[in-house]
């Protein structure tokens, strides 16, 4: 460093002090807290590639800590590169994995449940109260959810771009088979299956998988009509210039409560009856930017 600008720096130091070094951190943290937009964890962020394109998903560490480790593990190992999705219902899901949801041999360990949280530290930014399924909806760090007042509970809830664990009846049965909601929200599944995830890009990617018959649960029998994952890969794992420049909408910010709001108040000319001033928290989309 030229001596001048290390004089300068020293200089600065012993200006601002040790405690209003501290303070200028807390600031810089409290604005990256209170940004209109995020950029999601390259930790948590998985790309998976299909032959129609790229779907991006992030994933949630909080509500499913076990199983967002044991599926980034299977990632990291290869696992999905060349499985398909042999299971995908019209208006439903798209479930995709080894095929072990279908009462064949497990080659990975089973997952416990994680259905629910605690509402404890939990930043809920509510959207509705009464909602049908549940006491209040929400979101919670970008991801739609759920509360029970009584219990004190929260959960992930089944809107479109949802991912979850596969599971047979039992509640720790799950293991590698997961799925993306591709239909309207099936919110009867909330608090019954683990949600670790969401598809923050690509969900035109996701509607372009192939559909199974109706008549057979949606199963696609023959593998040449089954979408392939390619690849699958964790974005910390790519050098920084092939990773995505993505950025979303902070659910905490008061944009997306604005946004919110707009949706909830539909005052616009083209509407000759208002509808009523709820709001469905599976019918917010979350803003996201691509550079």
């Amino acid at each position: 460093m030229p001596k001048r600008l290390f004089a300068i720096v020293v200089i600065h130091l012993l200006i601002i002090g040790p405690a209003n070094i501290s303070n200028a951190s807390a600031a810089a943290d409290d604005a990256a807290a209170n940004s209109e937009w995020r950029q999601p964890d390259p930790e948590n962020t998985v790309y998976l590639d299909t032959p129609e394109g790229r779907i991006v998903i992030e994933l949630n560490t909080r509500f499913a800590p076990a199983t967002v480790k044991q599926f980034k593990r299977l990632i990291r190992e290869g696992f999905y590169d060349g499985l398909r999705f042999y299971r995908v219902i019209d208006g439903f899901v798209a479930q995709g994995g080894d095929g072990s949801d279908l009462d064949q041999e497990l080659t990975q360990p089973t997952l416990p449940a994680e259905f629910e949280h605690t509402t404890n530290g939990l930043n809920f930014v509510s959207a509705q109260k009464g909602d049908l399924f549940a006491d209040e909806t929400g979101f919670i760090d970008g991801f739609p959810a759920a509360l029970d007042t009584e219990t004190k509970t929260s959960w992930l809830t089944h809107c479109p771009g949802t991912v979850a664990m596969a599971r047979n009846n039992e509640p720790d049965s799950g293991s590698t088979d997961f799925y993306i909601v591709i239909g309207q929200a099936p919110r009867y599944l909330d608090r019954n299956l683990t949600v670790f995830g969401r598809v923050i890009h690509g969900m035109d990617i996701a509607q372009k998988i192939n559909r199974g018959p109706s008549n057979a649960n949606g199963i696609i029998e023959n593998s040449d009509a089954q979408t392939s994952m390619l690849k699958a890969k964790v974005a910390a794992d790519l050098p920084a210039e092939q990773r995505l420049n993505i950025k979303v909408m902070s659910t905490n910010h008061q944009s997306f409560t604005e946004l919110m709001d707009s949706r909830r108040n539909r005052t616009h000319e083209f509407f000759h009856h208002r509808p009523p001033a709820v709001l469905d928290v599976c019918q917010v989309p979350i803003p996201v930017e691509i550079n």
